[in-house]
């Protein structure tokens, strides 16, 4: 084990109660022993925590429970690892009062908050790209994530159409799309530039493996794309056909890169939509034209646990159903 990346990580396991959860920290033991590394107090729920940065154990466990007896707290033990479902529900079925967290609990707390995301990943001798973040008891409710979501909202609001704050708007773009498509999609890289620099690409997104909500598995399966151009347009007027053939030349059937989505400030005018039409009708690339209000209105569904995947499905539904030969 690497002593530094543990060190590192329980300091972000802190953290993340600290900042993200709303409890305070303590290292004094009531007890003087050191059979846990601290001590979590929040209303009147006072919890002694364990962290692992291995798989947990039996005698893990054991030890957990011997301090937290003596203490006269509730156990609770976090591990860097995932915990298997079954392993999970034998531990709880075992000890109905021990709590656990692992990596993907920790994923879920400080998806919003990026700086403390990346110490946690940093930290990790592995990569975290295929585990899904799930909610858990430290943060489980939805209000921290109501505020974020409108809070962009409000920011996006208040974004003025124009070159002045067009950076502005690709990071609010980026922040809503990512709020929305976390579970959905990965690699989330903006402003990819082509090996010769002829072009720049806003956000480029791969979609997840084994996805299976319907939206994305039609663009994999039937549009043979794996990864996402994503364009944002805060311009002062409306979008023209030149932009949608811009965004054609990002997309690559080879490179498993066929889909684009084009966010607009004030929507498009009728030319581009023929061109998109065009380009899905000619040559099978997939342009969805969608607008600041399209955007918002996805994270409102969001807001609502509905699923923001279904309003691009049904873009997709009447692009198809008024598409010429």
């Amino acid at each position: 084990m690497n002593v530094n990346n543990f060190i590192t990580f329980k300091n972000v396991v802190e953290k993340i109660f600290n900042d993200e959860a709303g409890y305070s920290v303590e290292h004094n033991s009531p007890c003087n022993d050191t059979g846990f590394d601290f001590v979590a107090k929040k209303d009147e729920n006072i919890f002694c925590v364990e962290v692992k940065y291995s798989q947990i154990s039996d005698n893990a466990i054991k030890q957990l429970l011997y301090y937290a007896q003596k203490a006269e707290m509730k156990p609770m033990l976090v591990t860097a690892y995932c915990i298997e479902e079954e392993k999970r529900k034998n531990y709880e079925s075992k000890h109905p009062n021990l709590i656990l967290l692992d990596i993907s609990n920790l994923l879920f707390a400080v998806q919003y908050n990026t700086e403390l995301r990346n110490e946690l990943v940093a930290s990790l001798s592995y990569t975290v790209d295929n585990i899904e973040p799930k909610e858990s008891f430290l943060i489980n409710d939805s209000a921290q994530h109501n505020d974020y979501t409108e809070s962009l909202i409000k920011e996006m609001n208040l974004c003025r159409a124009g070159s002045q704050m067009a950076r502005d708007y690709e990071i609010l773009c980026c922040k809503l799309l990512e709020n929305i498509f976390s579970d959905d999609l990965a690699l989330w890289k903006e402003q990819q530039t082509s090996n010769k620099r002829l072009y720049r690409i806003d956000l480029l997104c791969r979609i997840k493996d084994g996805n299976q909500k319907t939206f994305w598995s039609i663009i994999e399966r039937y549009f043979n794309s794996k990864y996402v151009v994503f364009e944002f347009k805060n311009y002062g007027e409306t979008v023209t056909q030149n932009e949608i053939y811009t965004t054609e030349k990002y997309l690559y059937s080879k490179a498993l890169r066929s889909v684009g989505i084009i966010i607009s400030a004030n929507g498009y005018d009728e030319n581009a939509y023929w061109a998109a039409k065009g380009s899905l009708r000619e040559n099978g690339k997939l342009i969805l034209l969608l607008d600041t209000n399209d955007l918002i209105e996805m994270n409102q569904m969001k807001l609502k646990q509905n699923d923001p995947s279904v309003y691009l499905l049904d873009k997709l539904d009447e692009l198809l159903l008024e598409l010429e030969k």
